[in-house]
């Protein structure tokens, strides 16, 4: 498509690579194909091809968004599908963004929305804070019940607090030997969200690895928060400030004799977060080695399983199917759709994707608390598309796919990649795993 900008906005970087990407796109509409809220609409400026209309015309005029071109703008999931379909290979995510970015620094939202991202980005971003804000929501959900008949949000917000506090606590910072033979070394980064909403989650995760020949380092406190949700509210610079955070608290782990050669965080999102440091961090060269390093679970799993099959008990998986909810920062910010089920039927089990296996469940970060009427026309899509597989229970990589699915009325139980190969190779039953999915 052909671009408009005078010699002056081409002299900023921002300019130069949102330019390389409009140029590539060809308004195709292979896009609108894959997009969860055209499909959802049927409106063009719901579609990526549309916004990246949107977007053309805030970088070229440097106009105050209108609150029709926020809207349009805010509806997207960033789940990237359309990168995976585009045959053009433009990267949306280098246009979203930085309009995401503009947005936050024009427009002046309404301030029960200022007051939600302002709290969503401070309060999500700290393991303590959020710890401490689940266990009020338990004392109070009938209350955020009651609020959320006129504020939507808050209904959102408590659906997605557990009924129960979690049964494990997050893991002790330290260096957990391998079992037997060293193969690697693993930086299992816990993250902010998940060791409060499933601690359970890198317990397994850290008996698996351990029993398949990794030494795990879990880092001390100091590292935390990997920026996805601020990133993508727009506030980049407190997304640089956490991952500026990581790079001086984990740093002493990629240097020296005891560098570690991978780095995990089990939360796909994360994940795809972190392999872009190097984007986020252009000018830091230790950003790209951080970014060179990041495995996800199923990947690092796939490698060991190349190196030593991994140890089945026999017979513990015969028999049972399981439903693969792929997340979108998986198989599409990874651009990783094998290694899950590969791993996954190297355990035994029968595996079964749902229709439409490269939509969205509407999790997408803090959307289905800013979006919940498409994040949950979304997950009650992904949630009977799963049950309809006939599965005995559902398996996904992402904590955010995991909590938004389990509150849908259809939901199979849900647990994560790392609780079920875990349960495979010698580990406990997961307790999440409800008594009629029964092996």
């Amino acid at each position: 498509m052909q671009t408009h900008f005078t010699d002056a906005q081409r002299a900023a970087p921002l300019i130069q690579s949102a330019e390389a990407e409009l140029r590539k796109c060809v308004h195709c509409g292979f896009c609108t194909a894959t997009c969860p809220t055209y499909r959802l609409t049927g409106d063009e400026l719901e579609s990526p091809r549309g916004r990246i209309v949107l977007i053309q015309d805030l970088l070229e005029t440097e106009a105050v968004p209108s609150a029709r071109t926020v809207a349009h703008l805010d509806h997207c999931l960033s789940c990237l599908s359309c990168e995976s379909t585009c045959p053009s290979g433009v990267s949306y995510r280098r246009l979203i963004d930085p309009a995401r970015e503009l947005i936050e620094s024009r427009h002046r939202r309404p301030w029960s929305d200022r007051a939600l991202r302002g709290l969503l980005a401070w309060l999500l971003t700290g393991r303590r804070r959020f710890a401490a804000a689940l266990r009020l929501g338990r004392g109070v959900r009938p209350l955020l019940r009651l609020a959320g008949r006129a504020w939507a949000p808050l209904a959102a917000l408590a659906r997605m607090v557990p009924e129960a506090p979690p049964a494990d606590s997050a893991l002790a910072p330290g260096v957990y030997p391998a079992a037997g033979r060293e193969f690697c070394r693993v930086l299992l980064v816990t993250g902010c969200v998940q060791p409060a909403l499933a601690p359970e989650i890198d317990a397994a995760t850290l008996r698996l690895l351990r029993r398949h020949g990794c030494t795990v380092v879990v880092p001390a406190a100091g590292g935390g928060c990997c920026g996805a949700l601020p990133h993508h509210l727009g506030k980049a610079g407190r997304a640089q400030q956490l991952a500026r955070r990581n790079l001086v608290a984990w740093g002493e782990h990629l240097a020296g004799d005891a560098a570690v050669d991978v780095v995990l965080m089990t939360a796909s999102g994360c994940g795809s977060q972190l392999r872009d440091y190097g984007h986020l961090l252009a000018d830091d060269p230790a950003a790209r080695e951080l970014a060179r390093r990041v495995r996800d679970l199923s990947q690092l799993l796939l490698e060991l399983h190349a190196r030593q099959p991994l140890r089945v008990i026999p017979g513990r998986s015969a028999g049972v199917a399981v439903a693969w909810q792929n997340p979108c920062s998986l198989q599409h910010g990874l651009a990783e759709k094998r290694a899950p089920v590969a791993v996954l039927e190297a355990c035994g089990f029968e595996v079964r994707e749902p229709r439409d296996a490269y939509l969205c469940c509407g999790s997408a970060g803090t959307y289905n608390l800013l979006q919940p009427a498409f994040a949950t026309r979304l997950g009650t899509d992904k949630a009977e598309a799963l049950a309809a597989t006939g599965a005995a229970l559902a398996v996904s990589a992402n904590i955010g796919c995991i909590s938004q699915l389990r509150t849908q009325p259809a939901a199979l139980p849900m647990l994560h990649v790392a609780e079920l190969v875990d349960w495979a190779t010698g580990g406990e039953r997961p307790h999440t795993w409800a008594a009629e999915a029964s092996c």
